[in-house]
């Protein structure tokens, strides 16, 4: 692959730099932190504390963790202080773009035009053309030995952000990004440890660089007709049920190499099972959300919008896409009879609550004289 010679100058750029110190200053954390309203309020001169720590050499302190909802399940995040995620952010949002070009058109990840909503749509659109052309070949050959059925092949990597090594993630950043500059930045992040934190603002970049080389591999086998990956998670529409089994020995073939290992594997006939990948249900005639992510939906519905916590405000209000693009009459029904419209205004005012009390508890109080 080409290295990016040209990375470092937009990186270091003023305006790159205030970018990231308005969107780090939209994020709960920040909020949580009390620098929310600081960063908003004089963002050049934050922009320029970041463009320093960048060219200094970037040093990031530790991680804070804590646990999430995420997709209908808990996560264990670990994030930066905002300070230093605000210089990740700054390098990120360059490099991403540069680094996602080298992925093929049906490899999705969280970032806007290749989300969860267009796998599934991109996905659906692959399994009805399968179907028709299916019914079509066997209409005109009604013989049972000459009958076409399509196979689906699903497969997880098990632990794949804890199970990546040092040496495979390096290797990858580096046939990218080889100058001296980005190099040590990408050090930085990658730390010389295994292993890559969910939260830490690079880790979906990294780890879709690592899949990317297999992506390319599998839609180039024979036998392919659709496939699609989000993050750790792949689907694929195969010719038939060898053409399914090879592909998963290639897969098993290109983990061994890497340290990784697939699991979950489900192998079924086109349209005898719905497909569930990135938070949503997937068959030929329509998108539901995915079962855990409706169960999430529900749980959060089933009590009083004003008594759930900040959390749990930020939790429903996010999974509103859901609910809107989805298909589903029975969770759009169930949203309006309990008004959860409601939520998008109690976010704003109980963020600038939890703001306003971290600032309160942080500002400084006079004593007393006798």
């Amino acid at each position: 692959m080409m290295r990016e010679w040209h990375v470092w100058e937009p990186i270091i750029s003023l305006e790159n730099c205030r970018k990231a110190v308005l969107r780090e200053a939209c994020t709960p954390r920040c909020g949580r932190n009390g620098f929310a309203a600081d960063l908003r309020e004089h963002d050049t001169q934050w922009a320029n504390y970041v463009r320093d720590r960048i060219g200094d050499g970037l040093r990031l302190g530790a991680f804070e963790e804590f646990d999430v909802w995420e997709g209908g399940k808990m996560r264990h995040v670990r994030c930066y202080h905002p300070k230093d995620a605000m210089c990740v952010r700054a390098c990120v949002q360059v490099m991403e773009p540069l680094a996602y070009k080298r992925m093929t058109p049906r490899s999705y990840c969280p970032v806007p035009g290749r989300g969860g909503l267009k796998l599934a749509r991109d996905f659906r659109r692959s399994l009805r053309h399968t179907e028709n052309c299916c019914r079509v070949w066997n209409k005109y050959h009604p013989n049972a030995k000459t009958q076409w059925r399509t196979w689906i092949e699903m497969f997880d990597e098990q632990h794949f952000y804890d199970s990546l090594t040092y040496n495979v993630m390096h290797d990858t950043m580096f046939r990218i990004f080889g100058e001296t500059e980005i190099h040590a930045i990408i050090e930085e992040f990658l730390g010389f440890r295994d292993g890559l934190p969910i939260g830490a603002g690079y880790s979906s970049m990294v780890a879709n660089m690592v899949l990317a080389p297999l992506d390319w591999e599998i839609i180039r086998a024979p036998g392919v007709f659709g496939y699609a990956r989000h993050l750790d998670n792949a689907a694929l529409i195969t010719k038939s049920k060898k053409a399914a089994t090879d592909v998963r020995h290639l897969v098993e073939d290109w983990n061994a190499q890497r340290g990784l290992v697939a699991h979950e594997w489900a192998k079924f006939p086109a349209g005898h099972h719905a497909v569930e990948r990135g938070g949503w249900r997937i068959d030929a005639d329509r998108i539901l959300p995915s079962t855990n992510v409706t169960r999430h939906i529900e749980r959060l519905l089933s009590r009083e919008i004003e008594k759930l916590s900040h959390e749990e405000h930020l939790a429903l209000a996010s999974l509103w896409g859901y609910v809107k693009h989805g298909e589903s009459e029975s969770l759009k029904r169930l949203w309006r009879e309990r008004k959860a419209w409601r939520v998008f205004k109690l976010v704003g005012a109980s963020a600038k609550d939890a703001e306003l009390g971290i600032i309160l508890d942080n500002k400084p109080t006079k004593r007393k004289t006798p």
